[in-house]
């Protein structure tokens, strides 16, 4: 049923509801006459038909747990599309009954968020994105600083390096604590005042810290870790965990990774804008004769765990600050949706960026059996 209403009368009862900007700029177009493209005119009511697609079960015979895992959050990105293509055609309905003067019977249901606030259709580019931060000592300036990066793997779960759990106040001046306590998600610039296309960050505490066993700092090897979050997240455009590379061998993946994170530029200065970079992933047995030089009592050559990446004519590289964060490649998966595969986890460099001396990464298929046991140790693989 759609009941006629003077488009006046309508833009004051909807208004007088919504306090988002662009919600009220919509609707003042609306008022004004503006012409606003709607794009389907053959849209029905029930383009506003719930959204509601049933999540199957993703258990499969003979496949590990990080596997199914990978499936599943292809599912939910996949989701997060499909329900981002029905707010913008519901939208689209709402706006072309509002142009002819109507309300349409939804109108009153719909979650205006959704609708006239919703973010744009694609996820962001990297949304397991993580900075994770530590509480400042001059909180006039922020409240919080971000030395290292982290990938989310699951809803309660970011996975970075053994070395970013603890760092030295005699050296990091500007923190009180060693140990980070948050972890930001959702946003590409991680300054408190920056405005972010996707909204606020999403702050979770850190619950728990898990390093591996055999990490022994300052060593440089089995140089990751698990932060548990105090609470779960929830999946959205600019939030969904990555998915993690199990073979022990990049060949399927390509020579390509891709870098992100938060560290220092060129300049010298600390980004808080998320920096992305392509790298050559390199043969170990190469890396090594280039980093021999660079041999010392905590790093005497490549473990199994390890391997290299970098542009041996220098220029681009990972630094300070993006520790902990990801060497990702972008994989399609069986249900034809493009993910973020990590393949490593940033540890350590020769300085940054300089001509062959590429970066050390962990390999995070040599601790899949560890990962699994505490990010998803209640379940069991088929």
């Amino acid at each position: 049923m759609i009941l006629k209403f003077s488009l006046l009368a309508v833009l004051g009862i909807v208004t007088s509801e919504i306090t988002n900007d662009l919600e009220f700029y919509l609707l003042e177009a609306i008022k004004n006459n503006v012409t606003l493209t709607v794009g389907d005119d053959n849209l029905t009511e029930s383009a506003c038909d719930p959204f509601t697609p049933v999540k199957p079960d993703f258990n499969r015979l003979g496949q590990r747990i990080i596997e199914s895992k990978c499936h599943e959050y292809a599912w939910e990105t996949k989701r997060v599309e499909d329900e981002a293509e029905w707010a913008n055609k519901c939208r689209m309905y709402v706006i072309s009954q509002i142009q002819r003067g109507t309300i349409p019977e939804v109108f009153a249901i719909i979650n205006w968020s959704v609708i006239f606030g919703g973010r744009p259709a694609k996820p962001a580019e990297f949304p397991h994105m993580a900075a994770i931060g530590w509480k400042a000592k001059n909180i006039n300036k922020s409240k919080w600083i971000f030395k290292c990066g982290g990938s989310l793997i699951s809803e309660q779960f970011v996975l970075s390096a053994a070395h970013c759990t603890m760092l030295p106040v005699r050296r990091h001046l500007d923190i009180i604590n060693p140990m980070p306590e948050m972890v930001r998600l959702g946003v590409e610039n991680i300054a408190d005042d920056m405005f972010n296309i996707y909204g606020d960050p999403v702050d979770v505490k850190i619950k728990r810290i898990t390093v591996h066993p055999k990490y022994r700092s300052p060593k440089k090897y089995n140089d990751i870790a698990l932060f548990e979050l105090e609470n779960k997240v929830q999946f959205a455009h600019n939030v969904l965990p990555a998915c993690l590379w199990t073979k022990p061998s990049t060949r399927g993946l390509g020579k390509k990774g891709t870098l992100t994170g938060w560290g220092k530029t060129e300049e010298g200065k600390t980004s808080t804008t998320l920096n992305v970079a392509v790298v050559d992933i390199l043969r170990v047995k190469q890396c090594g004769k280039f980093l021999a030089m660079s041999h010392n009592r905590n790093w005497r050559g490549f473990a199994k765990h390890q391997f290299c990446a970098g542009k041996l004519a220098g220029k681009v590289d990972t630094c300070q600050g993006d520790s902990g964060g990801p060497l990702q490649v972008r994989v399609r998966t069986d249900q034809n949706v493009s993910m973020n595969m990590i393949v490593g986890v940033t540890s350590f460099g020769i300085s940054c960026a300089r001509e062959k001396k590429p970066g050390v990464y962990t390999k995070v298929s040599s601790f899949s059996d560890w990962i699994e046991s505490i990010v998803w140790g209640g379940l069991k693989s088929e």
